[in-house]
């Protein structure tokens, strides 16, 4: 048996290294493939038509067409096999540890509402049960692709945040066993969610290095990596970018904004604000106030 690269080996042509997502048909006229797999993207296996067998490490799991299945990045054994109809029929959705782990931030109030404390198996393929829905979905996916045309990577979030909130929602204790196998990317995950959690909070980076257990020197190399620049800037745009949304409404005095945002005192906020808007608070408010002003004005 061949050893095939996915998702780069069959269609080379639409793979990019720096995508998240693919989403592809697949067909097979072959009575029993046999393939050794090593997944580059973990893969959701939405099978139309035939019967999959997947070995990976010690376990295995056998899906027909009135079910599907995710599987981990890593090396695996796959036997197609065709249906009673002679065919063999797929859509395979890559995607990448990132996007699995931007939905769960974006989502984050909602999983921890199904998790309910649960300390969940981790496993690295599960497999679900089709129903009206996910039949529609999967139909829905084979329409797109008739297009015959490469899915946009917005096109493909959109879908695959689609499926994981249903599933999140109907079956929440077999998603949330889907282990990420990067252990580099939970890392991020959870540097994220510190970080992420405490824009508006008055906490240093030294304290966030703290809350993810790791030296300040690691923190700040890792938040370099995840975000493209410095913790302190970083944090000093979304807290500023806070404040200005903030002070964008007429209703907020602006010597109360500062606490919001997480400063301890008015003069460093406004020393801040400053430094990133070129004005202070007071000002950045009233030169704002105009511009609606100006607009009402010139639609009467």
């Amino acid at each position: 048996m061949q050893v095939i690269n996915l998702p780069q080996d069959l269609n080379p042509a639409q793979y990019r290294e720096e995508d998240h997502f693919l989403i592809r048909p697949f067909t097979s006229l072959c009575k029993t493939k046999k393939n050794r797999v090593i997944l580059h993207r973990n893969m959701i296996h939405l099978l139309i038509e035939g019967r999959k067998t997947v070995i990976y490490g010690g376990q295995s799991t056998t899906v027909n067409d009135d079910a599907f299945l995710f599987l981990a990045a890593g090396s695996c054994l796959t036997t197609s096999v065709l249906s009673d109809k002679g065919d063999y029929q797929a859509i395979l959705l890559y995607f990448s540890d990132h996007a699995l782990l931007d939905f769960y931030m974006k989502y984050d109030r909602l999983v921890q509402q199904y998790r309910q404390g649960k300390q969940l198996p981790e496993a690295s393929f599960i497999t679900f049960e089709k129903d009206i829905f996910l039949r529609n979905y999967i139909e829905s996916l084979r329409l797109m692709l008739q297009m015959d045309q490469p899915l946009p990577q917005e096109v493909c979030l959109l879908k695959f945040e689609e499926l994981l909130f249903y599933l999140l929602r109907t079956a929440p204790d077999t998603l949330l066993q889907f282990k990420v196998n990067n252990a580099g990317s939970m890392q991020d995950f959870e540097i994220r969610k510190a970080v992420e959690g405490n824009i508006t909070r008055p906490v240093t980076v030294e304290e966030l290095a703290f809350l993810c257990s790791m030296s300040l020197s690691t923190f700040k190399r890792r938040f370099t990596k995840i975000y493209g620049t410095s913790p302190q800037r970083w944090l000093l745009e979304q807290k500023m970018q806070v404040a200005a949304r903030l002070l964008r409404d007429r209703q907020t005095k602006p010597g109360d904004v500062y606490d919001k945002v997480g400063y301890e005192s008015h003069s460093s906020f406004s020393k801040s604000f400053r430094q990133m808007f070129g004005v202070t608070p007071s000002a950045y408010q009233e030169q704002n106030m105009n511009v609606q002003a100006q607009r009402l004005n010139a639609q009467d």
